[in-house]
């Protein structure tokens, strides 16, 4: 099982995006790349390309584009919903025999991540 998912929100712990422990930086995955061991936060690490003129849909004039970079996979931690702070990851078996299908808890408080 993954510890981290799509969708998930992290917070950046370490490197250039890293800042303060009251402003953290957070923002929700977009993308996995787990050859290369990135991952893609909305909002984070933005980076600037030059487009053609009608080579993407999205800006068909062309011009600068931001989209977000790429951050080192161990360079972020899931932010428990619970708790609200960056936490480690877990799994844990469910049900109640312990045979269930396995999830990922939050290692402080014990709740479970979606």
């Amino acid at each position: 099982m993954q510890k981290l998912k799509v969708g998930d929100t992290v917070q950046v712990i370490s490197g250039a995006e890293k800042s303060a422990e009251k402003t953290a930086k957070r923002g929700k995955i977009i993308e996995i790349d787990r050859e290369a061991g990135r991952v893609r936060v909305e909002g984070l690490r933005m980076v600037t390309r030059h487009v053609k003129k009608g080579a993407d849909r999205d800006n068909p004039d062309g011009g600068k584009m931001q989209k977000p970079g790429t951050i080192a996979l161990s360079s972020v931690q899931v932010v428990c919903p619970k708790c609200d702070k960056a936490t480690r990851v877990g799994i844990k078996l469910g049900g109640a025999d312990g045979k269930g299908k396995s999830v990922r808890v939050c290692k402080s408080c014990e709740a479970e991540l979606s």
